[in-house]
């Protein structure tokens, strides 16, 4: 067996050296650290995905659209009414979809409840922050406005009359039939002119009351199609009261045609518990006057205050003159999530009866403020393990030694990544990008470095016990363990390294970051520790302080213990492995059952406001959806394109109630797909409108061309006269109404809103700049070109993502049309130039895209990433051992033993292609069994044949207790996330460590003359020593951090403590239970006998 004794010898003498080095290379690791400590931005999703880079697109070329906000406001706890604080705890609980609550009358929909939003809505209006808000079209009024969207302005335009459900309005079914605009325009579907017994007052009249609200409400409910309802949270209903004269549908259902039915209407008023409040922002302006919406390029900022062990956040407040400076000074920008927060802190200074909350923002503020608050935690665990490393080595210079030894680690470990960082950067091709993941590699590390310090150690603490000096005992430690420790930091490097195959950058970078770290352990507790405790104990030998090991200490646990549990599992060899194949029978199932999810407690703090805000949005606002869209590239002035858009509406709307229901439909139950084709009809119809607009923008309705050489149509407008209006069929009519309504925006027309270009600018883009005056060209002349447009729609419970996985598959398929206008597969990313020259071919690419999607996506990968690099870490880590195990002699010395028996050589080669070739194929499918297989037989000619049984039989019983953790992450309730499908490499890495320590000095034992049975109790009462200290330090290290808050900390605890503990058992159990088996002799026959080294 190879050993380092040659490294024993050249290291030992020249320690003063490898003390300077280790000091000097810790000097040079200072930039790297401060490089390191970049800030880590939660939201970004770094991943190979045609949705993410259609999500890129949409940020990129959308430029003109805007950045949409969204706050709740909740009705409080009648005991909290009046209180002047405001917290999320404050919420009134969730009466049930369609009840209502009854206290205050209406709830939100109270007269006093909307007095207080609408300071609301003031405060943000005269915030400086307003001069980037963005136009609002309100589905409700009609009434364009300013960047806030709000119940109280509802209220106030309609009771003021000059709401468009107070207004004559187009309806689109005649005027699609009849193209007759005065025909088509129907009465006002209601009015504020008769209140019956109430005289109509407008909304700021000190003598409106409670009545004229629920009278308000209850009309733009019936008339609105009901945008009204879903501005109310899903508990709305029509509550009875018979002292209202106010007659409404109980229990009500919305008709195709969007009014109310009910088999019962009574006196009563509508209430809910909640309602948005919607803020617009430019974020294109807001960039360009230094805001940035990523928190890696935000200043550095501790917006937080103490509070015993835990932190609260208080917002850093940066003025617009600040950000403006810093933009021009190129220095860290302001982030948008401290504005986020001190916006809702000032919502709330004028909460009474409400409680205003931001919706799902600011996640990096909250994750660094957990983790600020859960530092104390870390400090525990260090506490922790420095007690348990005493009881475990019994001296406090070998805790010094490793706890110096820990410190250093981190250090190199840090300053290794930083300079990774810096060199990516100067050369850009950035291979590090942290992420959250980054946050475990000094728990991760100090659990690797414990495990081997202690090793190392104990070995140099077994020798002195057997009598020999200081330097020969820390020259076997080096020889044998230092060779251990080799083997298990590259099995663990290699194993992380299996994340490189991953599609998501932060997995990719994790891999590398957690083999530096790695590496730096290695050398310090395999190398460095032995060397550190050889000085002390010299010195103290020189001092005559220095005292023999004694024999009567238990460290931690009896060694006969774990000697006999070893040597018991090798006696009953065949029924611990039965045993462990019918777990591993019944867990395997569970384990790939496993399915990506993503539940926000998993990550942060479960009482935090922005989790309640979360399940708040789930709970109460779960018709709406959150916003995903499909982009289409190609030509979009193609009328193809057009059809294709409106047959994909058909197809969205054709399905049963088998069907999946996850996309967000409107309350007449037709999906809600938004798009350029919409706007293209109230386009027309402001046409027929109001032709003013378009006059001035160059179209002659005089002309049978409009003036721009297109087909047009000729229709009536208001005063009966005939006009031409532009054909949806004609290219060249539809780069006229692009133009209008990049450049001009939407007419309001015929009780219909008017759209601003922001709101266009969403759902269509161009490339070049536009003619004001001719928007049907170009500022050159030229026929511009559409080469995007999006379609928005809304995702519900984006969080489930068993249910979104359907959803989405049949929304693809119900993308056939769009399909059928590409020469290609829409979902990769074609030519776009071919889109402009092929015009039966116009689109190039098709892609559902948007955060939710974006976040289901990243949920998938993770699930295929969990097998691939499991399976791909295994190939690794066998083919890392037997490199480690390999024989000595050289492949001419064996191929001359094997031909006398070529069979028997024949036979081990093939056994070994057979395995490594079964692995690939669970991998990477058959393609690839022929390579592997041929690599198989070169390797086993290289390196041997038994040894590559050596290392399948080291790395078979980690896995097995991979498979038995991932079932017990099912059965736990948890998903497929970020932190459990990162533990799938972790538990690898670390797991086998322990596994190889036990099967190296298992062969030092059997090398020496020792039978099996005394070998591998021999390997219990001194391996087994160590592997127990380690495993209780970790264990206990790992419940401390799952006692966090933060969900990210405390699954990773949980989790690891249990990996460890399965560690634990693969290497003191299933490992010898192996080895006897592969071992066999006379020494395990004697069942109950004692092994004894003279066996």
């Amino acid at each position: 067996m190879r050993n380092f004794e040659g490294l024993a010898d050249y290291l030992i003498p020249r320690r003063k050296n490898v003390h300077f080095l280790v000091f000097v290379i810790s000097i040079l690791m200072v930039p790297g650290i401060i490089a390191s400590f970049e800030p880590i931005d939660i939201e970004s999703y770094d991943m190979e995905s045609p949705e993410l880079d259609a999500n890129q697109v949409l940020r990129e070329e959308f430029t003109a659209a805007g950045n949409i906000w969204g706050f709740g406001i909740f009705v409080r706890d009648p005991s909290y009414f009046g209180d002047p604080d405001s917290d999320v705890t404050m919420i009134a609980d969730y009466p049930g979809r369609g009840v209502g609550i009854l206290e205050p009358e209406g709830g939100i929909l109270n007269l006093s409840v909307l007095r207080e939003i609408d300071e609301d809505a003031s405060e943000l209006k005269k915030n400086e922050i307003s001069e980037f808000y963005l136009p609002l079209a309100s589905e409700i009024s009609g009434d364009p406005v300013n960047g806030i969207l709000d119940l109280a302005t509802e209220f106030r335009t309609f009771m003021s009359g000059q709401s468009s459900l107070t207004s004559p309005r187009i309806n689109p079914y005649k005027l699609a039939a009849t193209l007759d605009i005065n025909s088509s325009t129907d009465p006002a579907p209601t009015n504020w002119t008769d209140c019956g017994p109430l005289e109509c007052l407008p909304f700021d009249h000190e003598n409106v009351t409670q009545a004229h609200i629920d009278l308000a409400a209850h009309r733009m409910a019936n008339n609105s199609n009901g945008a009204f309802l879903r501005f109310l949270s899903n508990d709305r209903t029509f509550v009875p009261d018979e002292n209202s004269f106010v007659i409404g549908p109980a229990n009500h259902q919305i008709s195709e045609n969007g009014s109310l039915i009910s088999d019962e209407w009574l006196p009563g008023r509508w209430s809910a518990s909640a309602a948005w409040l919607i803020v617009n922002f430019n974020r294109d302006e807001m960039q360009k006057s230094g805001w940035t919406f990523s928190w890696k390029n935000a200043s550095s900022e501790f917006g937080y205050e103490k509070h015993g062990f835990d932190l609260e956040t208080k917002p850093i407040r940066n003025s617009v003159e600040v950000c403006r400076e810093r933009e021009a000074n190129a220095e860290p920008l302001c982030s948008v999530e401290w504005l986020y927060l001190s916006l809702e802190e000032d919502l709330r200074m004028s909460d009474e009866n409400i409680v205003s909350l931001m919706f799902a923002e600011a996640v990096n503020v909250e994750i660094n403020r957990e983790l600020l608050s859960s530092a104390y935690l870390i400090l525990l665990m260090g506490l922790a393990i420095l007690i348990l490393l005493w009881a475990s080595l019994r001296r406090v210079s070998d805790v010094a030694i490793v706890a110096t030894a820990l410190a250093v680690s981190l250090v190199w470990m840090y300053g290794l990544i930083g300079w990774a960082i810096i060199l990516g950067k100067s050369l850009d091709n950035e291979i590090i990008f942290r992420s959250q993941f980054s946050n475990l590699l000094p728990i991760l590390i100090l659990a690797i470095e414990i495990d081997d310090s202690l090793h190392s150690l104990h070995r140099y603490k077994e020798e002195r016990r057997s009598g020999k000096s200081s330097e020969e005992a820390v020259h076997k430690s080096i020889s044998k363990v230092g060779l251990a420790i080799l083997l298990t930091s590259v099995t663990t490097i290699v194993a992380f390294m299996a994340n490189m195959t991953s599609s998501i950058a932060a997995l990719r970078s994790f891999g590398i970051e957690a083999g530096l770290g790695v590496f730096c352990a290695f050398f310090l507790t395999g190398l460095w520790v032995p060397l550190a405790r050889l000085d002390i104990d010299l010195w103290l030998e020189s001092k005559g302080k220095l005292g023999e090991e004694r024999t009567d200490v238990i460290h931690m646990i009896p060694s006969s213990w774990l000697s006999n549990l070893a040597s018991t599992s090798a006696r009953f060899s065949p029924v611990v492995v039965a045993i462990s194949l019918l777990i591993t029978l019944f867990a395997t199932p569970i384990m790939l059952s496993l399915e990506g999810d993503f539940q926000v407690e998993d990550f942060i703090e479960e009482d935090s406001d922005l989790a309640v805000g979360v399940g708040l949005i789930n709970e109460r606002f779960s018709d709406e959806g959150e916003p995903a869209y499909i982009l289409i590239e190609g030509n979009i002035s193609n009328p193809l394109v057009l059809d294709a858009i409106d047959e994909l509406r058909d197809n969205m709307n054709s399905h049963g109630p088998d069907d999946p229901d996850q996309i967000s439909k409107m309350p007449n139950g037709q999906v809600e797909l938004i798009g350029i084709d919409l706007m293209l009809w109230y386009t027309r119809a402001a046409m027929a409108w109001n032709q003013t607009p378009f006059e001035q923008a160059g179209w002659d309705f005089d002309s049978g061309d409009g003036g721009v050489g297109c087909e047009t149509l000729q229709i009536p407008n208001r005063e009966m006269d005939f006009i031409y209006v532009p054909s949806i069929e004609d290219s060249t009519c539809l780069n006229f109404l692009y133009g209008f309504m990049i450049t001009r925006g939407v007419p309001a027309s015929g009780g219909y809103p008017s759209l601003s270009t922001s709101i266009v600018g969403e759902f269509i883009q161009v490339e070049e700049e536009l003619d004001f005056e001719k928007p049907w060209l170009t500022v050159s002349g030229d026929i511009p070109s559409y080469p995007r447009t999006s379609l928005r729609f809304g995702l519900s419970s984006p969080e489930q993502f068993a249910l979104v996985e359907p959803a989405l598959e049949q929304l693809v398929v119900d993308m056939a049309p769009l399909q059928n206008l590409s020469s290609g597969p829409i979902y990769e990313r074609g030519d776009l130039a071919t889109a402009f020259s092929d015009g039966s071919n116009p689109v190039t690419w098709a892609i559902p895209t948007g955060e939710p999607i974006i976040r289901f996506v990243a949920a998938d990968s993770m699930q295929d990433d969990l097998q691939d690099t499991l399976l791909l870490g295994v190939i690794f880590c066998i083919l890392a051992l037997w490199w480690g195990f390999r024989e000595e002699s050289s492949v001419i010395e064996r191929l001359q033993i094997d031909r006398k028996n070529p069979t028997k050589l024949a036979f081990r080669v093939g056994i070994n292609a057979l395995v490594l070739s079964a692995i690939s194929f669970f991998l990477v499918g058959s393609d690839y069994v022929l390579i592997f297989a041929l690599i198989a037989v070169a390797l086993s000619l290289l390196w041997g044949t038994r040894p590559f049984t050596l290392a399948t039989i080291t790395t078979a019983p980690i896995f097995l207790m991979i498979v038995w953790l991932y079932s017990i992450v099912g059965i736990a309730g948890y998903g497929l996330n970020m932190v459990t499908v990162s533990i799938a490499a972790i538990s690898l890495g670390v797991g086998i460590d322990y596994v190889i320590h036990l099967i190296q000095r298992f062969r030092e034992e059997m090398e020496s003359g020792a039978n099996t049975l005394s070998s591998i109790a021999a390997v219990g009462g001194a391996s087994g020593i160590a592997l127990f200290g380690s495993a209780v330090s970790d264990i206990t290290g790992f419940l401390i951090i799952n006692q966090s808050e933060m969900g990210f900390f405390s699954t990773f605890g949980l989790f690891c403590a249990v990996m460890i503990a399965l560690s634990v058992i693969a290497s003191l159990i299933l490992a010898p239970a192996v080895l006897a088996l592969l071992h066999p002799d006379d020494s395990l026959f004697g069942f109950g006998r004692k092994a004894t080294k003279s066996d």
